[in-house]
């Protein structure tokens, strides 16, 4: 399959996921927030930031691995491509023992951490020990994942997470049906859902990769050290991107209340279906980032990141104009118990930052691949010690609560982009400071144009608040948005471009 093909079946299959994921978030988040209460509620969200804080142990080794094995395996060297494979299991098997340990005390330590509700306290305890299993489960095998990365067949991938989300909802309805409703279902579930995706990822490494084979003969420590201090300005920047968004529902819960944390955690939902899409489409590029640079076509890996910013600057931008236009509207429809513009407000402070994200996350990749992650690190955990310490003194004097929360993380990460990693990145490159500027203005532009003319549109047309007349307003905004995106943002040869990607794919469908 050719690689423009394959960028569009992957694509295509990413978004889908996204689409899918979403519906089923649509549909069962108000579900469950009717069920168990929105204090419950919130301790999902918080329990998946603990795991996110554990995962710091992993992240050096497992963020670089999908890269040196694949440059291993594009230069053909099939024995070094063992070796990196069989290093990476066994440091995860390592640390996957420390995970346990540190597993056990957090459990054991856990009301003294946060605060729960009396009457949540064993379902709280089960939700997190669950959570905590299925973490070091996903840890122990994640080097199998690495199967799809390597031979860019990401869009198996996708149709996995798609068939996965749909196992999690016909079980969590079939828990609350049969018994009562408990939080502790979505970890129970969760397990259940992360052994069916470990299970196709094995089947996913014998298929594609037959020769990889785990062997104690093959560890090499020096392998190990030297992904874990490639990847330790990796460790750095995640540990910088807990302290500026990881860390809001656990201060939330701690210095105002679990309901707030329930309200914070309620609005991240749209910014986390945002977050998703960027991250699942950004992904789809890095594979051929990884490969162009690995085969030293350094032109052809310019163009494919700008043509990647551009793409990604429409696609992700697309839901950010649907809530700032219509986002009021949904949340009155969606969570008719909660305050809809509190919620409006917050989802789009928290999304502010993500309007030229898409664009910033293809750049990310690129310092990734060319190995370069020591300033971009350093200027996370900057702007992260910033945010913990300026909420800190806003929370202490000032009535913002969680607004405060919300927007200082926002407007720190913006601040960051625009002044340090986009000029770094072009210089990684060996590019003029300015070059990615014109392809991060352009999604504002778009961004702007699109959101005023959809406002002043249905400023001129009063029409009921249902859930017909939003699916209509949602989708006439897409609608304009497309065709500005199209026909004022996008160049022709932007256009030539897409519309390429989609002719291939159709024709070898149809």
């Amino acid at each position: 399959m050719s690689h423009n093909r394959q960028l569009a079946v992957n694509m295509i299959a990413s978004f889908i996921s996204c689409v899918i994921v979403s519906l089923i978030n649509f549909f069962l988040s108000p579900y469950i927030v009717s069920e168990i209460g929105i204090d419950a509620y919130g301790f999902i969200t918080l329990g998946n930031n603990f795991i996110s804080y554990m995962s710091l142990l992993t992240i050096a080794i497992n963020s670089l691995a999908g890269r040196f094995i694949s440059i291993q395996y594009f230069k053909k060297k099939y024995e070094e491509t063992n070796i990196y494979f069989s290093s990476v299991f066994y440091a995860n098997l390592i640390i996957s023992i420390v995970l346990l340990f540190l597993s056990v005390i957090i459990w054991i330590l856990l009301d003294r951490l946060i605060n729960i509700p009396e009457h949540l306290y064993w379902d709280i305890k089960i939700l997190f020990a669950s959570l905590f299993i299925n973490f070091i489960i996903n840890t122990i095998t994640s080097v199998f994942s690495v199967a799809t990365f390597v031979t860019n067949k990401l869009y198996l991938s996708s149709i996995r997470g798609i068939e996965v989300n749909i196992i999690k909802v016909a079980l969590l309805v079939l828990l609350f049906t049969i018994f009562a409703p408990k939080v502790c279902y979505i970890g129970i579930v969760g397990i259940i859902s992360g052994s069916y995706i470990i299970i196709y990822n094995l089947y996913y490494t014998k298929k594609f990769l037959p020769f990889l084979r785990i062997k104690t003969k093959h560890f090499n420590i020096s392998i190990v050290k030297k992904i874990f201090f490639s990847g330790i300005w990796n460790l750095i920047t995640q540990l910088g991107v807990l302290l500026n968004e990881g860390l809001d529902l656990l201060i939330t819960n701690i210095m105002i209340n679990p309901v707030s944390m329930g309200v914070l955690s309620i609005s991240k939902i749209i910014p986390s279906f945002i977050t998703m899409i960027i991250g699942n489409l950004v992904g789809i590029f890095s594979p051929n980032f990884t490969q162009l640079y690995a085969e030293n076509k350094k032109n052809e890996l310019i163009f494919s990141l700008k043509q990647a910013m551009k793409i990604m600057g429409i696609i992700a931008n697309l839901p950010i104009i649907v809530l700032i236009v219509c986002g009021k509207s949904f949340f009155m429809l969606w969570q008719p118990t909660q305050d809809a513009e509190t919620l409006h407000i917050l989802s789009i402070i928290i999304c502010a930052g993500f309007i030229f994200n898409g664009g910033v996350n293809c750049i990310y990749d690129i310092f990734i691949v060319v190995n370069k992650l020591k300033v971009p690190a350093i200027s996370v955990v900057i702007t992260g010690i910033l945010n913990i310490i300026i909420v800190y003194i806003l929370l202490e004097t000032t009535d913002l609560g969680i607004f405060a929360i919300a927007g200082i993380s926002t407007c720190l990460n913006i601040v960051k982009n625009l002044v340090l990693n986009i000029p770094y990145s072009a210089k990684c490159l060996n590019l003029k400071w300015y070059a990615f500027y014109a392809d991060v203005v352009r999604p504002i532009v778009f961004v702007s144009i699109s959101s005023l003319l959809c406002f002043y549109l249905f400023k001129c047309i009063n029409i009921d608040n249902n859930w017909e007349n939003f699916i209509l307003s949602l989708m006439i905004t897409l609608t304009i948005s497309i065709l500005i995106a199209l026909f004022i943002v996008l160049r022709k040869d932007d256009r030539l471009y897409i519309h390429n990607l989609i002719y291939k794919l159709l024709r070898k469908n149809g």
